[in-house]
């Protein structure tokens, strides 16, 4: 178990994105620095899983993108035209929904997407994306190398998502009152914090949580028998839970008043949110593992063309992570040395899970949210437990 008094994403990164992943389920199921310029990398590049096609349509000089508020903002997209001549119109969504939406109905042509690594599924039985082909993108070689990026964005082999930004759900803790640290997702059971534990309404993060605590053999392939243990876990968790929040603001406004001394952590932020109010927080990845999660570059047809992939490119340069990180503090995709070598400020890198690749095994107990088995089956099981049952 590692713990850390550290958080990721400030209050004023858009909990929108976070929201995604349970609205995705749910309803569909499953200082400024210049721009690079395009086509700049370091290292030998990557090769994908299975290459998408290797024959490219025309650029257009222009790229659309379905991304997420912070994910790229204007100045930077100003910036990498006035280096490229590439006009980069970003599309913001507020939910996973809204985005599969927008896309399926063509209400927005974009050329790429920023999605969750357990969402491709979801696109590719839709036919709304194509596989990418990571030896156009030298810089995936910037990639922390703890993250096992291709096995989690492949479907029957085949890639179809290079990473920009990932993040954790562990567990969060009030340090004066849950002593000593926790280890484990058991402590969220201790009968001593009975009404006093918090949890945040997104069944598709929520269950495999506990189903990692249950000791699933795959957090998101439950058996029957798995899909019991996790009912019935639930069922002697309800007692001990004082709320279910609705949100970053919820959360927060809970546990600073006391209500709440150990929970399960939708947002990172959350905790220096709180420790800024003078509430002793810190975060723990317990021992049985930790949901992870990580947003993607994800091609539609419209978007096989090399300026896409130049611009994709572009965004894993050191330079353009630094700015990124910096700006929203989210975690990029960046070592942690090499985020203090692009210029990454110490307080941001202390500020995210950034530095916590450090720590032996890291990687190695987070669990990476996929696609479930069953949608509905969760959401029926997850209801139970918010109707008390």
């Amino acid at each position: 178990m590692s713990e850390t008094p550290t958080a990721g994403r400030t209050a004023a990164t858009p909990l929108t994105r976070r929201n995604f992943l349970g609205l995705a389920a749910l309803v569909g199921g499953a200082a400024a620095l210049s721009a690079c310029g395009a086509g700049s990398g370091s290292g030998s590049s990557a090769s994908a899983a299975t290459s998408g096609s290797s024959t490219l349509a025309a650029n257009t000089g222009k790229i659309t993108l379905l991304t997420w508020e912070t994910y790229a903002d204007q100045p930077w997209l100003d910036a990498y035209k006035a280096k490229t001549g590439v006009e980069v119109t970003a599309v913001n969504v507020g939910s996973g929904d809204e985005m599969f939406a927008k896309l399926q109905s063509g209400a927005v042509q974009a050329d790429a997407i920023y999605s969750d690594s357990g969402t491709i599924a979801r696109y590719v039985k839709a036919g709304l994306v194509t596989p990418i082909d990571a030896s156009k993108v030298a810089n995936t070689s910037n990639i922390t190398p703890g993250m096992d990026w291709k096995t989690k964005n492949s479907i029957d082999a085949t890639l179809y998502g290079i990473p920009y930004n990932w993040g954790t759900q562990p567990l969060m803790y009030n340090t004066s009152k849950v002593t000593p640290a926790p280890t484990s997702w058991a402590a969220l059971w201790d009968p001593q914090y009975k009404g006093k534990v918090v949890m945040f309404d997104a069944a598709d993060v929520t269950i495999p949580m506990v189903a990692l605590y249950v000791g699933a053999k795959d957090a998101y392939n439950l058996t029957d028998a798995e899909f019991e243990k996790v009912r019935q876990a639930l069922t002697a968790l309800r007692p001990q839970v004082r709320t279910i929040a609705k949100g970053f603001d919820d959360a927060v406004n809970i546990f600073a008043s006391g209500d709440g001394v150990i929970g399960y952590c939708q947002n990172i932020s959350e905790v220096p949110a709180l420790i800024k109010q003078g509430a002793p927080f810190a975060l723990a990845f317990p021992t049985e593992g930790t949901p992870e999660w990580t947003d993607n570059a994800i091609l539609t047809q419209s978007g096989q063309r090399q300026e896409v992939y130049d611009f994709i490119n572009t965004t894993l340069t050191p330079e353009w992570q630094s700015r990124f990180i910096t700006a929203s503090t989210n975690n990029g995709v960046l070592s942690s040395s090499a985020a203090a070598a692009a210029g990454v400020p110490a307080t941001v890198i202390k500020a995210t899970n950034i530095a916590d690749q450090d720590r032996p095994g890291f990687w190695e107990t987070m669990s990476p949210l996929m696609a479930p088995e069953s949608v509905e089956k969760r959401l029926e099981i997850w209801n139970e437990f918010k109707a008390g049952a």
